[in-house]
C-alpha cells in the first residue's frame, strides 16, 4: 500500500512512502481536522484481507516537510 501526494492537481506526484508492505486491497484516505492523514485499508502478511487497518500520520511524514499545499 503506497501512499502518494500531488501538490499540482494530480498532474505530478511529487511524494510517496510505502504504508504497508505486504498484500493489501481497498484503501480510504482522508483529511482529519487537525491536518493529518488518515488511510483504511485491508491488509496481511499472507493475503490482503487478514486485517483492517487505520494508519494515521502527519502530512510531513510523507512529504518530509511541511505541508506545500498550505503555501
Amino acid at each position: 500500500m503506497t501512499v502518494r501526494a500531488s501538490f499540482d492537481e494530480g498532474r505530478t506526484w511529487a511524494a510517496s512512502k510505502t504504508l504497508h508492505a505486504g498484500p493489501s486491497a481497498y484503501s480510504c484516505l482522508t483529511v482529519l481536522p487537525n491536518g493529518d492523514v488518515a488511510c483504511l485499508y485491508e491488509g496481511g502478511a499472507g493475503h490482503p484481507y487478514e486485517h483492517i487497518v487505520f494508519a494515521r500520520f502527519p502530512l510531513a511524514w510523507l512529504t518530509g516537510a511541511a505541508d506545500r499545499a498550505a503555501r
